[in-house]
């Protein structure tokens, strides 16, 4: 996600090349929107700013700000959608009492002036009750300020924030009783990392040449000080020089032959066409 900025602009001009007559203003509106929000995200990455430069990151944010509303309606939640149904079945309960002395013919025109009428009022729905109002369209104000006081900004990701949520929380859930899981989960977590600084701070003693039982360095020797990875959430970025074959890759990873070989058969099985294997 972290590189999609770089694309997505094009991408999406691609995508709305041909807008008709009434679809003109939203697609604009739309290119405009992203195109502030991707110019700030350039901006925020440079390692030295100047007064010019904030100004510019202010007016990308100010332009992304005033054209946001036109997604406004892919920020529709179940709650959102919950009241545009009860809305819906309103109308419907509705439509056989105004309709009961209404002739036959004209009773298709009336439908589908209903049917435009509710699409309307969902739309107007929808645009009422979704906002941008959560934590990270409300930092973005802050940006400025903080790169005036405090220099740039060194790290503008979450990447961290959703990897230690993906290892500490996700994984903690799936191993409680979904019984008082939070507590379950904050417990859990406090245990293994002081059990785990317990086995760093033996481990820094018996560098240190400390006197330590038997049991004790028997132990370290068989338990690992140092987390290892996850083996599938480990990536190559780039193009590692000393990898030049699926042996280099195998070693790179840590990753046995036969289970890459294995997982690339798999794959192939269930993805490759059977003319193409042919």
């Amino acid at each position: 996600m972290r590189h999609l900025g770089r694309c997505v602009l094009g991408v999406l001009a691609v995508a709305l090349r041909l807008p008709g007559s009434a679809q003109l203003i939203p697609f604009n509106r739309t290119l405009g929107c992203v195109r502030g929000l991707v110019n700030f995200n350039m901006m925020v990455q440079y390692r030295s700013h100047t007064g010019e430069t904030i100004t510019y990151m202010e007016d990308y944010l100010d332009t992304f700000q005033k054209m946001k509303d036109i997604l406004l309606e892919f920020r529709v939640t179940k709650r959102i959608h919950a009241k545009v149904d009860e809305q819906r079945r309103e109308l419907r309960h509705d439509r056989p009492k105004t309709q009961q002395c209404i002739a036959q013919s004209k009773r298709s025109q009336m439908r589908d002036a209903e049917r435009e009428e509710q699409t309307e009022r969902g739309m107007n729905l929808i645009f009422c009750e979704s906002h941008f109002k959560f934590i990270m369209m409300n930092l973005l104000r802050h940006f400025c300020d903080h790169i005036q006081q405090f220099g740039n900004i060194r790290i503008d990701s979450c990447e961290f924030g959703k990897l230690a949520h993906k290892s500490q929380i996700k994984a903690a859930w799936r191993q409680s009783n979904k019984n008082d899981a939070s507590r379950q989960i904050v417990q859990s977590y406090s245990r293994q990392h002081g059990i785990r600084m317990r086995l760093l701070n033996l481990d820094c003693l018996r560098r240190c040449g400390a006197d330590l039982s038997h049991d004790v360095v028997e132990q370290l020797d068989t338990t690992w000080t140092t987390t290892a990875p996850d083996i599938h959430s480990r990536m190559l970025k780039g193009s590692p020089d000393d990898v030049s074959n699926m042996a280099d890759f195998s070693r790179v990873l840590g990753v046995s032959f036969q289970i890459i070989c294995g997982g690339l058969i798999r794959f192939s099985r269930h993805n490759v066409p059977v003319t193409t294997l042919r």
